[in-house]
């Protein structure tokens, strides 16, 4: 099925400038190419340094299988040739650009071996007592971006009965690091110096849009974009990104991808949460990733299903400007404006549509769904519904019953959909079925 294209509800794409008044400037090197040469150069040492790794990583996946967190070879031979042969529209994949995207893909094929060694230590360790585990009535809060999800998600991780992967354990799935972390790094590194650690490497722009804390959950897709490829393909142009930053359709391609490699990731580091923080405890994680639902819910029959669903042109416009100030190549810096309007919109409309299937179809499989709107104007009715739905009992006493004040800044990168051509009018007016959902019809 092709992607919708974002021709009826954009204007002239190329006409989008990159920086209006009063916006900070994007940080960029001022020279490409010598960043490019010295990169790709630097990635190829790396790749021959780690090179002996290869051999006791393949002996250790043939004896375990392979980590779902390493890329396939199929995914490089894919990016390899994206690389040399991508077009895009304005304003293109320079020669200098293809060099530096060469040298990322070559070292990620360089670290794959020491990724997958760290995640096969686990097995080696821990392997049979995460097989004795049962992942019981797992509850994923998948819902679209820039919908309220990850504040949701804050609340229900205080719920002592729910285990949640924090930021820093999704993005390192090693359990060994997780033990090991506390007594040799974490005695002089405390978490509040990792915070504000954390936050003065990141964009005030971004960190207006979305808190960050390294030791609380946070949107799980990040782990499977960073273990594999596709955080490149924002750079490769839009109809790329439509593809491998879709959330809820699987291209052709990915389908491995998503059937396969995330439900098992999920599922493992499931295992290790449940291995490091109790057993008795329920499963939950938090994201976007509605394209692997289906599988989940093969593979977790008694498992809940939660999502936070809110009017598509304010999320469109909010997903726009957070993915522009989203910490991005160092050396390329965000992808172009246009290039963003046109890759989400297109994957909006695929995602609107097949959240409304998925939520609303009949069967076996339990589904909540909780109204932006009813849970800002009322949290103690959204989490006595959530729970009567998806737990096993009343919200916790110690759960917030009101929201805590939010202080109202400027957004120093905040383009309406006017400046970004876009008719928003149009973009709702195209899915009035899912307008009508999100407004409880």
């Amino acid at each position: 099925m092709p992607l919708p294209t974002p021709a009826p509800f954009c204007g002239d794409l190329p006409s989008i400038p990159e920086r209006l008044p009063g916006e900070p400037a994007p940080k960029q090197p001022a020279a490409l190419w010598p960043a490019a040469v010295i990169g790709f150069s630097l990635s190829l040492a790396l790749l021959v340094a780690l090179s002996p790794l290869w051999l006791p990583y393949a002996l250790l996946c043939v004896v375990y299988g392979r980590p779902p967190s390493v890329p396939r070879a199929w995914q490089f031979k894919r990016y390899a040739h994206l690389v040399l042969t991508a077009s895009a529209p304005h304003p293109g994949v320079s020669l200098p650009r293809r060099v530096h995207l060469a040298g990322a893909l070559v070292r990620k094929l360089a670290t794959s071996p020491l990724w997958g060694l760290a995640w096969l230590a686990d097995e080696v360790l821990y392997g049979k007592a995460l097989d004795a585990l049962t992942v019981r009535m797992p509850l994923f809060e998948i819902s679209a971006g820039r919908s309220g999800s990850t504040q949701l998600a804050r609340y229900l991780e205080d719920d002592s009965a729910l285990v949640a992967p924090s930021l820093l354990q999704s993005m390192f799935p090693y359990l060994w690091l997780w033990k090991l972390a506390p007594v040799t790094l974490g005695r002089i590194l405390l978490s509040d110096v990792v915070r504000r650690k954390l936050e003065g490497m990141l964009d005030p722009a971004f960190l207006q849009r979305h808190e960050v804390d390294p030791f609380r959950t946070d949107t799980f897709d990040g782990a499977l974009f960073t273990a594999h490829l596709d955080e490149l393909s924002i750079q490769l142009g839009p109809d790329v990104a439509a593809d491998d930053l879709a959330m809820g359709h699987i291209a052709p391609h990915n389908r491995p991808l998503w059937e396969r490699d995330f439900p098992a990731m999920i599922e493992r580091i499931g295992r290790k949460c449940l291995l490091h923080k109790g057993a008795d405890r329920r499963l939950f994680i938090k994201g976007h990733f509605l394209a692997a639902a289906p599988s989940l819910a093969a593979r977790f029959p008694d498992a809940r299903f939660l999502t936070v669903i809110r009017s598509p042109s304010k999320r469109l416009q909010s997903a726009i400007n957070y993915l522009r100030v989203n910490p991005a190549d160092p050396v390329l810096g965000p992808p172009a404006w246009s290039w963003l309007v046109e890759a989400i919109v297109q994957t909006e409309l695929r995602y609107n549509a097949a959240e409304l299937a998925w939520y609303t179809a009949p069967g076996p499989t339990h589904r909540c769904v909780v109204r932006f709107d009813d849970y800002v104007r009322d949290l103690p009715g959204t989490l006595d519904a959530v729970y009567a739905s998806c737990m096993e009992g009343p919200p916790p006493p110690h759960l917030p019953r009101e929201h805590p004040p939010r202080e109202r800044t400027r957004y120093l990168v905040d383009r309406s959909l006017e400046q970004l051509t876009v008719d928003g009018a149009a973009f709702d007016a195209a899915q009035p079925a899912y307008v009508a959902w999100c407004r409880g019809g």
